[in-house]
């Protein structure tokens, strides 16, 4: 009797370490993306466009993105693993006329989203966003954003910009904070916009692993070409 308890304590003991293990490797086993920021070391030329009035559209590539951050929550939330998913798959517009941004769409296709683990991704896909059924999301400008005047390539902006958000197919007020730059044949811009959960009708995913914060954040790192 008495060795039956030890070999069960032992295995309990066992399965605790194991479930440490995976929870270590789960919260703290990848670095989390940094926040969008503005290239240190974007050039600044005299080519391009005398002044950024016109027409600009967004260059697909795998450096610029849509996503998320936010925050999976473990044991009764002391433990907290911030969380950042991305895509690629982005197209954008956005019209600057006398020293104003005057219309702006960027348009994302969130079933491409991708964080560090698949399996997370597919969970988000299925049962909180549910891409499949919902797969874009797009900000809409509401009014128009003022420009530095007179506007300087290379300079720094940093401006609000208001609009609509759609989002699992529900559309909400919501506002960027952006940092942006002219560079002559470029417009760089970088920006966050907190997210609540609830308002675009998604449920925060709680599983038997983690469950997530009820408020995150959007981010989005572009750069816009002459159309």
């Amino acid at each position: 009797m008495r060795r039956a308890l030890k070999l069960l304590f032992g295995a309990l003991v066992i399965l605790v370490l194991v479930a440490a293990g995976f929870v270590a490797w789960y919260v703290f086993g990848d670095k989390t993306p940094a926040k969008p920021t503005l290239s240190a070391n974007a050039p600044v030329s005299a080519a391009g466009p005398k002044t950024p009035d016109g027409s600009w559209r967004d260059v697909q590539n795998s450096t610029h993105y849509v996503g998320y951050r936010i925050k999976e929550l473990f044991g009764d939330s002391v433990l907290k693993h911030e969380v950042v998913a991305r895509t690629s798959a982005v197209t954008g517009t956005l019209t600057v006329a006398d020293n104003r941004v005057t219309t702006a769409v960027v348009t994302a296709n969130l079933s491409q989203l991708t964080s560090d683990r698949e399996a997370r991704d597919a969970y988000i896909r299925d049962n909180a966003l549910q891409s499949d059924t919902f797969p874009t999301a797009r900000f809409t400008l509401t009014a128009p954003v003022a420009l530095p005047v007179p506007i300087t390539r290379g300079e720094k902006v940093h401006e609000e910009a208001t609009g609509t958000l759609l989002l699992h197919g529900v559309v909400r007020p919501v506002t960027f904070t952006l940092d942006a730059r002219w560079n002559g044949p470029t417009i760089e811009v970088v920006g966050t916009a907190p997210i609540v959960l609830r308002n675009f009708g998604i449920v925060p995913p709680n599983t038997v692993i983690a469950k997530v914060d009820p408020t995150g954040s959007m981010e989005l790192d572009l750069s816009f070409v002459p159309r």
